[in-house]
């Protein structure tokens, strides 16, 4: 074989400095993209969980339809009632946006149990069925029902043990807005402390609004 011809397959592969060049972009691609990513899947869990709560919000309408008013338990009880007492159908989809989409199920008392049975039995349900937290109706009663102010908060990620999502905390108001408390922008006005790495909820959060909301 001539030289030329053993020259042109030696070249067909790659030397050492190319393969590790090669890697080297390579590595440098997935640092620069798996924040990114992460970021995208984390802001889609957020936006579905916004999605769950105002779902929710259509269940209290339709409760409210047909009782003449809202549920009258606290905590995730709640909205619960939603099920249980029959304003909207014990479906797998219905039954599922009672907690947040961002948390594990198998984390929860559920996830233990057939979807028809989660919220049937309501003398069952307590704080560690959901990952949601509801208005905590004895210390702070909706006088007006659906009828009261905009800013009256209904439910909320119950941020327990850790942050339902990384960044956010989503709650649902009395209007049928959902609106977020940002970690990053409370611990900027002073409201949490750069140690903190959870907003609470229930009785000891140190936002107003969260204050309102049962953790059982």
């Amino acid at each position: 074989m001539k030289k030329s011809s053993l020259a042109r397959i030696a070249r067909r592969g790659f030397t050492l400095i190319e393969l590790l060049a090669v890697i080297l972009i390579i590595s440098i691609l997935v640092a620069t993209l798996t924040p990114m990513v992460n970021d995208a899947i984390e802001s889609a869990k957020v936006t579905g969980c916004q999605a769950n709560l105002r779902e929710i919000y259509k269940g209290l309408v339709l409760y409210n339809t047909k009782y003449g008013g809202i549920p009258n338990e606290s905590g995730v009880k709640f909205f619960a009632s939603l099920i249980s007492k029959g304003a909207i159908d014990n479906t797998k989809t219905n039954a599922e946006r009672l907690t947040c989409k961002a948390v594990d199920k198998s984390s929860l008392a559920i996830g233990t149990m057939e979807w028809q049975e989660w919220w049937n039995d309501l003398s069952r349900v307590d704080g560690t069925y959901s990952a949601y937290a509801g208005r905590d109706l004895k210390g702070f009663p909706l006088r007006q029902g659906l009828s009261s102010s905009g800013r009256e908060p209904l439910v909320c990620d119950d941020n327990d043990p850790t942050l339902n999502h990384r960044t956010t905390t989503n709650v649902l108001y009395v209007d049928g807005s959902v609106q977020t408390f940002e970690f990053k922008a409370l611990k900027e006005e002073g409201k949490l402390t750069k140690d903190e790495t959870v907003l609470r909820v229930g009785p000891d959060s140190p936002i107003e609004d969260l204050t309102k909301f049962s953790l059982d």
